[in-house]
């Protein structure tokens, strides 16, 4: 089309004026844009709506099939010139899908996406079981009873102060580190999973006495030197093992609520983590809103390709408001030119003069970014105020007045993927969705090559690096190698994951398929110490 309206002008001045022998102009090539599918289901039909259908796999993906080509990932590569070259958006195309079945309200009819993705109501999601629901409940938990059509979002500990793993959380994942918003309070955590991991985990090949929700059927399980840790998946469009993470902050009544997908909530937090300085500890019950932020979503996906490793797929969204981005943010696929160091936590962000972030405050610029609070308070790690602002001991003093986390994106959206988020927020813009305001990061996934760089980057994975900037703000570029959660990549990360029972002849470690929840079955420890900030701790009040 766009050929036709050049040609024809063209034409209508040739027949007024002489011809004259040249050679012809060159023809500027188009840049390549990715296409949005909206639905992988109805793709043969010849029609892509936004639908609920949730899929297991990728669509067709030329560069992963044709072995002349050569796999390359993304890293150290110019941009693509047509889809068979495009290596990654069937992979973007996937999250979003995911992303849409996912929050489709529960019940809502499968041809009214108008209805199903409106911000009110439970998600499909939310049908999936907690980790608590599997693993069991924290040691100790807050006794607060939620009102009718309120969310328990409790958030338990060990007994001793320190905040616990099996419910609901406000510790960031492999940190040992919170993050606070413009109100003053913590950002709050939550994870389900679906019933097939549930079913894998309750008797991997079928055997109920391996259960790896118990340390005894690990210990069973482990005792057998050929079993290995392998979650299902299954070839075709069929949905293998997911594991799903979601952010949240509390609105405040300055905050806009249509803007997000939210629900109400009883917060529940245990007594030996709230502070109330020399009088005896208690519980804290609180009813409060809640606006969803981010959302990991990770599927076991099947092997499709000889350069696609049976690992997971891994995708992580975020709110639009959550924080700016870093004026250096580094390309994702160019991360050798990044002025962005290793283990530099900061990412100045000194353009973002507007905006209305969740978790910057753009007058502070006095304030580092992404620098953690201070971990101690009166001889306990992050505990809460009795009232909002929950996590206001740990303000960071500013001339803007005391402000939370300065949290900043270090990484830049691949380029093609901020073609496909325009289109898919622009269809769910059309139908007036909430779900408009969600931003796609990227998608990580598992590849046997990854171009080769000058500097170290994670093997295996593409692209290289993948965090959210309010799930994982302390492991963007901060990896030290004397941890093992090291890297600010997904995979590289999840590798790691392993059971808590043990071989009794070496290897002793089995590895869990890149899934940290069989760790819960004991207190194994899977977060890396606090990081220290570069700031003054605060003192008690």
């Amino acid at each position: 089309m766009r050929l036709v309206r050049f040609i024809l002008p063209v034409l209508a001045i040739l027949a007024c004026v002489p011809l004259v022998l040249a050679d012809p102009p060159p023809k500027a090539t188009p840049a390549y844009r990715p296409s949005a599918v909206y639905c992988a289901a109805l793709l043969k039909m010849g029609a892509s709506p936004l639908c609920p259908n949730l899929p297991g796999d990728i669509g067709p993906d030329p560069a992963l099939q044709v072995k002349s080509l050569g796999y390359q990932g993304i890293m150290g590569t110019s941009l693509p010139t047509s889809f068979d070259t495009d290596v990654e958006t069937p992979f973007d195309n996937y999250s979003w899908q995911a992303f849409v079945a996912l929050n489709w309200k529960q019940g809502a009819n499968p041809l009214d996406a108008k209805t199903a993705l409106k911000g009110d109501g439970p998600r499909v999601w939310q049908s999936y079981s907690r980790v608590s629901a599997v693993f069991g409940n924290s040691a100790v938990q807050a006794n607060c009873h939620p009102d009718a059509g309120e969310t328990l979002f409790s958030i338990g500990s060990n007994g001793d102060g320190t905040p616990a793993t099996r419910n609901e959380e406000y510790i960031q994942a492999s940190t040992g580190d919170p993050v606070i918003d413009v109100n003053g309070n913590w950002a709050l955590y939550e994870r389900r999973l679906n019933n097939i991991e549930i079913a894998y985990l309750r008797a991997p090949g079928g055997n109920p006495n391996w259960n790896l929700t118990t340390y005894d059927g690990q210990k069973a399980f482990v005792a057998v030197k050929t079993n290995q840790v392998g979650f299902p998946s299954v070839p075709g469009r069929s949905n293998g093992a997911i594991e799903i993470k979601t952010a949240w902050r509390i609105l405040g009544p300055k905050d806009k609520a249509e803007k997000f997908f939210v629900q109400k909530a009883m917060l529940a937090v245990a007594p030996d983590l709230v502070y109330r300085g020399a009088k005896a500890p208690e519980k804290l019950c609180a009813h409060v809103v809640l606006g969803m932020i981010g959302m990991h979503i990770i599927q076991k996906n099947p092997k499709t390709a000889n350069a696609l490793l049976p690992q997971w797929f891994w995708t992580t969204f975020e709110h639009v408001d959550n924080a700016p981005l870093a004026d250096a943010a580094c390309d994702i696929n160019q991360p050798g030119k990044c002025g962005i160091k290793a283990n530099q936590l900061q990412c100045p962000a000194t353009k973002a003069t507007g905006g209305n972030w969740s978790f910057f405050d753009p007058k502070a610029t006095d304030v580092a970014s992404n620098q953690p609070p201070a971990e101690l308070i009166g001889g306990k790690a992050f505990v809460w105020k009795p009232e909002q602002p929950y996590a206001g001991i740990y303000l960071t003093p500013s001339k803007a007045g005391k402000v939370g986390t300065q949290v900043t994106r270090c990484w830049q959206i691949y380029k093609l993927t901020q073609q496909i988020n325009a289109q898919w927020q622009g269809k769910l813009h059309e139908i007036g969705s909430v779900f408009a305001n969600y931003a796609l990061i990227g998608t990580q996934w598992g590849a046997n090559t990854e171009t080769t760089n000058p500097l170290t980057f994670p093997a295996g994975a593409v692209p290289a690096f993948l965090s959210n900037s309010i799930l994982e703000t302390y492991l963007q570029n901060f990896f030290p190698t004397n941890q093992p959660f090291n890297t600010g990549s997904c995979i590289s990360c999840h590798k790691v994951a392993a059971l808590t029972a043990e071989r009794a002849v070496a290897p002793k470690q089995v590895l869990s398929d890149f899934s940290f929840l069989p760790g819960l079955v004991a207190a194994k420890e899977t977060r890396r110490a606090p990081i220290k900030p570069d700031a003054v701790p605060v003192k008690t009040p």
